[in-house]
């Protein structure tokens, strides 16, 4: 493969990926390829070989006759991702515990002021994108490739809700003064901050026990977001309950 065809390749791929996580190609949208690819300025060929890509990810639908469409967003999704998140916490928490050394922690600490910048920015896409890769470096950080897999699909699916929760595609907080948007970054820098002293103080009790409340705490940031917000397209009738914590 040339390095045109590759370049061209991984620019459609990154275009049509956060334009997805971002929403403005929405859930269930139809994606046309002749049309895609006049915009992004590529062939078919390319476009369709990210549309690949993008559908191993799970964020792409490859339909039945033919054609694409936008990975929807729905309550049973939803339910899988945080049940998937909850085990997800656990597990790397405890192998952070038991494998981080002194550089692992202070790579995870600049990943955490990445994402204090980018809620100081007000940043929707910003926050949604600095808090996944801070949750992904994580696992990347525990040397187990399986749990790396699973963290980079359960974080990308999840970004799309974080987006909207965050104010993104015109959701409530948009503007950067809703107050209950303001009061969870207050709380995911708590959060943050708390796990990353637990952990480097080898302490496992508390380290899990701040990775669930944070679980819970986007949780109900989501719940609260879909409370406010008709949002076209998504299908949320009710929201799971995953123990105590800030629900």
């Amino acid at each position: 493969m040339s390095t045109r065809t590759r370049n061209a390749r991984e620019r459609a791929y990154e275009q049509l990926r956060q334009r997805i996580l971002t929403l403005e190609l929405a859930p269930s949208q139809r994606l046309d390829e002749n049309r895609i690819a006049e915009e992004l300025g590529v062939s078919r060929t390319p476009v369709r070989e990210a549309f690949h890509q993008l559908s191993a990810e799970g964020l792409v639908t490859i339909v039945s006759r033919g054609g694409y469409v936008v990975a929807d967003m729905n309550l049973h999704r939803f339910r899988e991702l945080i049940e998937a998140q909850h085990i997800l916490v656990r597990a790397v928490t405890h192998l952070l515990v038991a494998r981080a050394t002194d550089d692992d922690f202070d790579e995870l600490e600049a990943a955490v002021r990445a994402v204090d910048e980018a809620e100081q920015s007000r940043d929707p896409h910003a926050v949604a994108d600095t808090n996944s890769k801070l949750h992904i470096l994580e696992t990347r950080l525990t040397r187990n490739d399986y749990l790396l897999s699973m963290a980079e699909r359960v974080y990308t699916h999840l970004q799309r809700l974080a987006f909207l929760s965050f104010g993104g595609a015109g959701g409530i907080g948009g503007d950067g003064q809703d107050p209950s948007l303001l009061t969870h970054y207050e709380n995911v820098h708590e959060d943050h901050w708390d796990y990353l002293k637990a952990l480097r103080s080898r302490d496992v009790a508390t380290a899990e026990r701040v990775a669930v409340r944070h679980v819970e705490l986007f949780q109900s940031r989501i719940r609260q977001f879909l409370e406010m917000n008709a949002v076209e397209g998504l299908n949320f009738s009710d929201i799971p309950e995953f123990g105590h914590g800030r629900l």
